[in-house]
């Protein structure tokens, strides 16, 4: 069964953005933002103030820089090479026929984090609310500091 849109990008209108973003302490991002969507495994996509796109990755605890603009974005989802990369529609469709199935604000979390088994474990994929994910991800890599956008 092929992925659509939704089971990829999750841009749902219920995901509280600010949320998410307050699990950081320190915060690991500062300025003015425009979140505008997450991975299925929660890696929260946003504008910054100077029209750049990053990304506030889970794996890594870290944000950077993924395109120039909101236009050079539309063309990295665009690339399946960057989708493979960077949105792992392989490992979803694995979990799906597995059985996990996310519900609205859900991402899939590992277990243990990628961080400490030093990959990405499939078989430890659980479904967990968004919040949690970015609330266990940010106590477990503790960021230093706080990164401008």
């Amino acid at each position: 069964m092929p992925l659509n849109w939704n089971d990829i990008f999750l841009q749902d209108p219920s995901i509280d953005f600010g949320q998410l973003l307050a699990q950081w302490q320190p915060p690991i991002v500062v300025g003015t933002i425009r979140p505008f969507g997450l991975s299925a495994f929660g890696d929260l996509y946003f504008l910054s103030r100077n029209g750049s796109v990053h990304v506030l990755d889970v794996f890594e605890g870290a944000v950077r820089e993924v395109a120039e603009s909101e236009q050079d974005f539309a063309a990295c989802m665009n690339s399946q090479d960057w989708r493979d990369s960077n949105l792992m529609p392989e490992v979803i469709m694995q979990l799906q026929r597995r059985g996990l199935v996310r519900g609205p604000g859900q991402v899939f979390g590992f277990a243990p984090h990628p961080a400490l088994s030093g990959r990405l474990n499939p078989e430890g994929a659980l479904v967990l609310d968004a919040v949690v994910w970015h609330s266990i991800c940010s106590q477990l890599l503790n960021p230093r500091g706080a990164t401008a956008a």
